[in-house]
């Protein structure tokens, strides 16, 4: 296990995991883009996610985000996982009503002004 952990060190120090990576999510037959560095974490690519989709990163699980067999935690590296540009994530997962209360407001507010 030892081996392990400092290959993971070495990938989260290496100056190439800092690469840009344009991802393609697909959630209720649309398809949107994202775009994370390889040192973000999960959590960020979900963050960026809810930024497109309005979806909250805790309403989010994305399918084909692994690490092994099981899903990744949002803690975990992108480089980690070893996603490639051309994937395409599917989500699931749905926007609360609080946020799409907000995001209608902010459109009034903005036709207003």
């Amino acid at each position: 296990m030892s081996s392990s952990s400092s290959d993971i060190s070495s990938v989260s120090t290496n100056p190439e995991s800092n690469e840009e990576l344009t991802l393609a999510v697909k959630w209720v037959g649309k398809e949107y883009t994202v775009r994370v560095c390889s040192d973000d974490s999960v959590g960020e690519l979900k963050r960026r996610i809810c930024e497109v989709t309005n979806v909250l990163p805790k309403r989010q699980k994305l399918l084909n985000v692994k690490a092994g067999a099981k899903p990744a935690d949002d803690t975990m590296l992108l480089s980690q996982l070893g996603l490639k540009p051309s994937i395409k994530i599917m989500m699931m997962g749905y926007v609360s009503l609080s946020v799409s209360l907000s995001v209608c407001l902010l459109e009034i507010i903005s036709i207003r002004l």
